[in-house]
């Protein structure tokens, strides 16, 4: 197909060889993405493969290792904490609402205390997106920049067609795309300039007029700036780059909380039990008028404790590890640069009716494909793969007899060099969101007996859902 070889592989132990081994490349795809959708120009391909490395790998692997893995899941960790329990603010007019509620039609029920009726999609996703921008490009940006997070979603939602590089004026939804897309490139342009002043301690210009408001821009952010100007590349070249973390960051995990959250509130027992599994490291409280001396209730105070809940949760994330298996279809492409064998394990044989195992040779040059989705569907890895089920990663510790949440033949992220720089903070911040949401809110559909797990929309690798969802909204601590 297009002249080359394309081989799929579903075996777990085959997938874990291709994702690992060395002799591939990822280079053709790379280049494809970053000129189709985020409208590169070819600067990096002419840097060395020294300089290339540490730009697109080396840095945003500071996502996944320490310091600045705690520091990012602390920011997020705060944010959260703050803002948690203005997910809504029961306010009918836009201006009094948060930036994340006025996109999502938020209707106030009148008679009825604290109530309201949301589209839960809209109101996740830019909630989800206000915690993750802010936490990696700090606060300013989105201040300056309003329109950044609709305009990421105007590109995710039209991600699959603009891989394939259609005009611009095909459809109206493919010229809205591109025009969000030159607008983001545009936006992450001036933020590099600034962050370049800010760096030097000058003045920034106009659209960031404070050195404070560039002070909490996370540290492999302000890393990959100076790397830029190191190799002299301009903010217009380093633009494409920041679009890639930026739509990376925010292109899956809204969906997957989204999701997460909807079978989460749609199974009662599961989520009493949730609750009460993550209640030590959750706190919820709300101090009284009489306590604060003013004549309206304060909204309630969250603290969390995000290494107790990812390292204690078991249930939470296994539920977790469930909605990435039901609600995420990623594809990992390789391209060979060396023949190589796989064999599948006699286990692996077995399961499928054959005596001994496989043997498959692949030669050099010829690509090679690894259907996430798929393989988290097959029956053969997964029994009754179509049913919502998170004790399936529920293990015990044959030496403890611990109970562990695990991933096991799950590959959401996929693997190898260009797994998803952001997995280990992504974790960590989806775990803590739907904490958070669970524990401070109660979610009931708006018009029907049971809440509906939306249909899929194929997206880059977390589904998009088919439709929104109309939900209505009341505190768990009420006035």
């Amino acid at each position: 197909m297009g002249g080359a070889r394309h081989n799929v592989v579903m075996s777990p132990s085959m997938i874990k060889s291709v994702l690992t081994i060395r002799g591939v490349t990822t280079a053709p795809l790379v280049q494809h993405i970053s000129k189709k959708i985020l409208g590169e120009r070819g600067v990096f391909e002419k840097l060395n493969p020294s300089d290339h490395h540490v730009f697109v790998h080396n840095i945003p692997n500071q996502f996944m290792h320490e310091p600045s893995l705690s520091q990012t899941s602390t920011a997020a960790a705060n944010f959260i904490q703050r803002e948690a329990p203005n997910l809504v603010t029961f306010s009918a007019a836009p201006i009094d609402q948060m930036m994340w509620e006025r996109p999502a039609d938020v209707t106030v029920i009148e008679g009825k205390g604290q109530l309201c009726e949301v589209d839960f999609f809209k109101l996740i996703r830019h909630f989800v997106g206000t915690v993750t921008t802010t936490t990696l490009f700090g606060q300013a940006i989105l201040e300056t920049f309003p329109t950044l997070l609709q305009d990421v979603w105007s590109v995710d939602d039209q991600f699959a067609t603009l891989s394939m590089g259609p005009p611009r004026h095909l459809t109206p939804g493919i010229s809205a795309a591109y025009i969000a897309r030159d607008r983001l490139l545009d936006a992450l342009a001036i933020f590099h300039q600034a962050l370049l002043l800010w760096d030097e301690g000058n003045d920034l210009g106009m659209e960031f007029r404070d050195l404070r408001d560039l002070e909490d821009v996370s540290e492999p952010i302000k890393n990959r700036v100076r790397k830029a100007k190191d190799l002299g590349l301009s903010p217009q070249d380093s633009a494409p780059a920041h679009l890639a973390l930026l739509w990376a960051m925010n292109g899956n995990s809204p969906n997957i909380v989204f999701y997460h959250l909807l079978r989460l509130y749609a199974n009662p027992t599961l989520l009493g039990e949730i609750r009460k599994e993550i209640a030590p490291f959750v706190k919820v409280s709300r101090p009284t008028r009489e306590e604060t001396g003013f004549p309206i209730l304060e909204a309630p105070r969250l603290s969390i404790d995000v290494d107790g809940l990812c390292s204690s949760s078991e249930l939470l994330k296994a539920s977790f590890y469930e909605t990435l298996r039901l609600d995420s279809a990623g594809l990992s492409f390789r391209q060979l640069t060396a023949d190589l064998t796989l064999t599948e394990t006699e286990e692996e044989a077995t399961k499928a009716g054959r005596s001994t195992p496989q043997n498959y040779s692949l030669k050099n040059g010829e690509l090679v494909i690894v259907p996430h989705g798929v393989v988290h569907n097959d029956p053969m890895q997964y029994s009754n793969p179509n049913q919502f089920d998170p004790l399936r990663f529920i293990k015990t510790d044959p030496s403890t007899g611990q109970k562990r949440a695990k991933y096991e033949t799950l590959t959401p992220f996929g693997g190898g060099m260009p797994a998803c720089k952001g997995r280990a903070f992504a974790e960590k911040k989806i775990l803590a969101l739907s904490a958070a949401i669970v524990s401070l809110w109660e979610i009931s559909p708006a018009d029907a007996k049971e809440l509906k797990i939306p249909g899929h929309k194929i997206s880059s690798a977390a589904f998009l859902p088919k439709n929104d969802i109309r939900v209505r909204i009341s505190p768990r601590y009420p006035a």
